[in-house]
């Protein structure tokens, strides 16, 4: 999906390439304003499609009496051509050096400008919000894979320890069988030590159940590596996130000419700066440091919140590119 958005915000951007039309016009307005025109004197330039290695320039007579073409190739140019080449060169440089020509609005930019732009965003971001979601899912399992683990060590810790001498083993069901067997034939001191050792076994097979359902649970997680489709989605979440959030305000900037500070514009800058502390803990917590890892869960799950909230505030700017761009009212 993320890919995809990309890839249609770079068609889009393509698509809307204005640069050649805003020197054209720069050069057509510094022509202009050096006194060149395509009629003059009853005469018109007549430019001749030609792929030569020189064009040729021809007069045609259009005051009504045939259309004598005149060869001008050789001939000195007229002051007033003179002017038209002075001109272009100068319409050239107005188009580069310019920046009311870069940053003007008002269908400069072609098809950035248009609806279907202006809806890349809002489309762009409830996929976003869709993958942090996922992408928090997969961050939850991969903590649930390792601190399972800890449940385990932890719930093995209490295993009793025998007087009797016996070895304990898993499960604990078949041993507690065998001593039982072994209380038949035992003297009376022998028989109070295993009496004790099977009560303490019968006590602890409840929390053997929950080692073995915990330990399957661990090697089902292990098998969808959590880890990696974590941090691998993660790192595209960052990038398009990234690009996104930049994309948006661009986009308003190119059809109104202006920004809206608001709500919607602040979570926004918010989100991308979260997203961007998120990331920089990963090191510390490759290493093992606990509190990068809560502090990367925290500062996820108030990212997941802003972004809630940003959606809201974003429903009503949707609505108005629908009416503006569509002529749809909702």
């Amino acid at each position: 999906m993320i890919s995809f958005l990309f890839l249609l915000s770079i068609l889009s951007i393509a698509s809307g390439s204005v640069a050649g039309t805003q020197a054209r016009s720069a050069i057509r307005s510094s022509m202009s304003a050096s006194g060149f025109s395509r009629r003059s004197s009853g005469l018109s330039v007549v430019r001749k499609p030609t792929f030569t290695a020189r064009s040729r320039i021809l007069k045609e007579d259009t005051n009504g009496k045939g259309a004598a073409k005149i060869d001008i190739y050789h001939k000195k140019p007229s002051l007033q051509n003179e002017k038209a080449l002075v001109g272009i060169p100068a319409g050239i440089a107005a188009a580069l050096a310019a920046p009311s020509l870069a940053i003007a609005k008002g269908g400069e930019f072609g098809a950035l400008e248009g609806g279907i732009p202006a809806l890349l965003h809002p489309i762009a971001m409830v996929s976003l919000y869709l993958t942090t979601l996922y992408t928090g899912y997969l961050g939850w399992q991969h903590r649930r894979t390792r601190t399972i683990a800890e449940e385990i060590s932890a719930l093995k810790a209490t295993a009793p320890v025998l007087v009797s001498g016996a070895k304990l083993s898993s499960p604990v069901g078949a041993l507690i069988d065998d001593l039982k067997k072994d209380l038949g034939t035992a003297d009376e001191s022998k028989k109070s030590l295993l009496e004790k050792d099977i009560a303490a076994l019968q006590a602890y097979a409840v929390t053997e159940q929950q080692v073995v359902s915990l330990s399957n649970e661990r090697k089902e997680l292990i098998k969808q590596d959590f880890r990696d489709r974590h941090f691998q989605l993660s790192s595209l979440l960052l990038a398009a996130g990234v690009f996104f959030a930049i994309e948006g305000p661009v986009n308003t900037w190119m059809r109104t000419g202006k920004l809206f500070p608001g709500p919607h514009l602040f979570a926004g800058a918010g989100i991308a700066v979260l997203w961007a502390l998120a990331a920089s803990l990963v090191p510390a917590m490759q290493k093992g440091n606990k509190t990068a890892k809560d502090l990367h869960i925290a500062l996820n799950a108030g990212n997941v919140g802003l972004f809630s909230w940003q959606i809201l505030t974003g429903i009503p700017i949707v609505q108005k590119v629908l009416e503006i761009k569509f002529g749809i009212k909702l």
